[in-house]
């Protein structure tokens, strides 16, 4: 059983699609807790700027094109220490917290905190980045899937606007690498069936750990937002 559980990607496809409204997310993480036994409050970071553990631990050399950017449309940038909780959170080993940040790098994180997201904040002032002409744009599937009227139009924007390949299918839900997972599956397989009909030279994203993915699996050049400020 514990297995099973542990499975879920926690991406949120399901619960967008599902007719009845199940909130199966909600369900999973309920389980996970439950098989974890007595589980504390999870303890978010706060701060100006929450990077989350992806960026922190794996991928340090975005925090200047972040911060850059962050100076440039006159929002704080001091840097929050320590982890957010979100990863104890999904393994079942807290429950979660809300706490109140300037702005959160990481849709694993976002769900932690009241704040402002980078990836919109960016997507906004399409005008300061330099995407190049044949892009895919990978949109952070939990936000789309999880809060679809909020989320929806800040990527299909971008998409209108500049006609970019995305992971939007034709339920208007994104699909997922999984690569933010606790349980991180085969992301060579899932970037190789997202990018299958693809044509696009680069592949660009607001998501920490999907950015990891596919600069390693997608054989094209890959560039977290803020890398893309003009």
């Amino acid at each position: 059983m514990r297995e099973l559980i542990d499975a879920c990607s926690l991406c949120g496809y399901c619960d967008g699609i599902c007719p009845k409204g199940v909130r199966n997310i909600e369900i999973v993480l309920h389980l996970r807790r439950e098989l974890n036994g007595q589980v504390a409050p999870s303890k978010p970071a706060t701060g100006a700027v929450v990077p989350g553990c992806t960026i922190r631990e794996r991928a340090p050399h975005l925090v200047p094109s972040i911060v850059d950017f962050l100076k440039r449309i006159g929002r704080p940038t001091e840097i929050a220490d320590g982890c957010c909780g979100a990863l104890d959170v999904e393994a079942g080993r807290a429950t979660p917290a809300r706490a109140k940040a300037g702005v959160v790098c990481d849709p694993v994180c976002f769900g932690q905190h009241d704040a402002d997201y980078l990836g919109a904040l960016a997507l906004a002032r399409p005008e300061m980045f330099d995407f190049g002409t044949n892009f895919y744009y990978f949109a952070p599937h939990r936000l789309i899937n999880g809060d679809h009227a909020r989320w929806y139009p800040v990527f299909d924007g971008l998409r209108r606007r500049t006609g970019c390949e995305m992971n939007l299918d034709m339920n208007r839900l994104a699909r997922a690498t999984s690569a933010g997972s606790i349980n991180v599956r085969d992301l060579r397989a899932a970037v190789a069936r997202l990018l299958k009909h693809s044509k696009a030279d680069r592949v660009i994203t607001c998501s920490p750990a999907d950015y990891l993915a596919f600069r390693e699996f997608s054989g094209r050049e890959t560039r977290y937002v803020t890398e893309c400020l003009k």
